[in-house]
């Protein structure tokens, strides 16, 4: 018990790392590169300076701590029909998805059109954010017992939809990184709060 506790905390401090301290940092490195205009994928695009480090440390780091942490709460949270599908879905829509972009980076300045990883990378994002706001919406609905975490589940829910419409959105261009940043920061802090404070109150050996 002891030791999947400490597995968890590890999970944890890596995804706010890799997912949210990160990524601005790599940003910060680039004179063509703001987070408030510019998607998180855009550091991972083709032929910039922050592309191997994204696409080989960065993304994938999100995409396995994010992944760790929807297994721990897989066993934690309530074994009910609707908690087990919203995981699913989350699991399905976002550490996949940052997978994914690891593989199909964008191309420069993520267009809508492009090459073929430029494709794949676009049906990924369509794919991840509905899919991952279903899951949180599931979970907001199906924790009764855990009124707090219903809030937080339901915040992430709203972060991201709000985010990804908005992102996407034509009028809001120079705002979408701040956009995607909503829903996925958001959501990250909202899965890293409930793991911890899912943790068992046994010390068990």
């Amino acid at each position: 018990m002891i030791r999947r506790s400490v597995f968890v905390y590890i999970a944890a401090t890596v995804l706010l790392f890799s997912g949210i301290i990160l990524p601005e940092i790599l940003g910060a490195t680039r004179s063509d590169y703001a987070s408030f205009s510019n998607y998180l994928s855009e550091l991972g695009a083709s032929g910039t300076s922050t592309q191997n480090l994204t696409n080989r440390l960065a993304f994938p780091m999100v995409g396995l701590s994010c992944l760790s942490i929807i297994i721990a709460l897989w066993h934690r949270l309530p074994k009910v029909g609707g908690v087990r599908a919203g995981l699913i879905c989350v699991v399905l829509g976002l550490p996949l998805a940052y997978f994914g972009a690891a593989v199909f980076p964008c191309d420069y300045g993520c267009p809508l059109e492009g090459s073929a990883s430029q494709t794949v990378h676009n049906l990924l994002g369509l794919i991840q954010y509905p899919l991952t706001v279903i899951g949180l919406v599931l979970l907001s609905v199906n924790l009764g017992s855990k009124p707090i975490w219903r809030i937080l589940f339901g915040l992430a829910a709203a972060a991201m939809a709000i985010g990804f419409v908005m992102m996407i959105a034509p009028e809001q261009a120079g705002f979408r990184g701040a956009w995607q940043r909503l829903g996925d920061y958001v959501t990250f802090l909202v899965l890293i709060f409930v793991v911890l404070s899912s943790q068992p109150k046994r010390s068990a050996t």
